[in-house]
């Protein structure tokens, strides 16, 4: 089975290694595909896609069948439909990852009605995010395919972003190193 991981992963933390153990434990011999947003992507406090695969690659060194895509670094963005088609012709048949914490917002992506028809999607449930109940009940008139995964860590990106004095426990230690390494993410003062 291949998994597609994607995110912007700004910056990628422990809640995402732990997301892609969780994938492995439960679907045995899975291979999961990092597909990292490009520069384009509107997203406020977004770095270099290329500090976020460097990350990406200093999280994921010990772990196996873990693999970066960088499709999107290459092009500009045209939504995780197109990706994951291009993804497709190289390693079949996919299943998208998502947070059940981001699947409200589903209905702003591009396509997102043809994503959800072609590709099973594995939800990842999040503390007070919707349930499985309430997610089904949200699609309940769009095709779709859910599989729900139990995961209950609540790390966030933007929690590290926020206060990077205090990210180093929600982070590997290499990633962490990067960070303050290349000045990433600096803290705003209050003036």
């Amino acid at each position: 089975m291949h998994i597609v991981f994607g995110g912007s992963f700004n910056p990628p933390t422990l809640a995402h290694r732990h997301m892609i153990e969780k994938l492995h434990e439960t679907f045995k011999e899975s291979f999961v595909l990092i597909l990292p947003v490009g520069d384009d992507y509107t997203k406020p406090e977004l770095i270099s896609i290329q500090h976020r695969i460097q990350m990406l690659k200093l999280m994921i060194k010990d772990m196996s069948n873990v693999f970066i895509s960088d499709i999107e670094a290459k092009r500009p963005w045209l939504g995780t439909l197109q990706s994951l088609e291009e993804l497709s012709k190289d390693y079949g048949h996919l299943h998208f990852v998502i947070g059940s914490d981001n699947l409200s917002g589903l209905f702003s992506w591009i396509n997102y009605q043809k994503l959800l028809a072609d590709y099973p999607f594995i939800v990842m449930t999040r503390p007070n995010s919707l349930s499985r109940d309430e997610a089904e009940e949200m699609f309940r008139h769009i095709p779709h395919q859910f599989r729900f995964v139990d995961f209950d860590e609540d790390i966030s990106s933007t929690q590290v972003r926020n206060n990077l004095s205090h990210a180093a426990k929600y982070l590997m230690p290499e990633v962490y190193e990067y960070i303050m390494t290349h000045q990433l993410y600096k803290e705003k003062k209050n003036v």
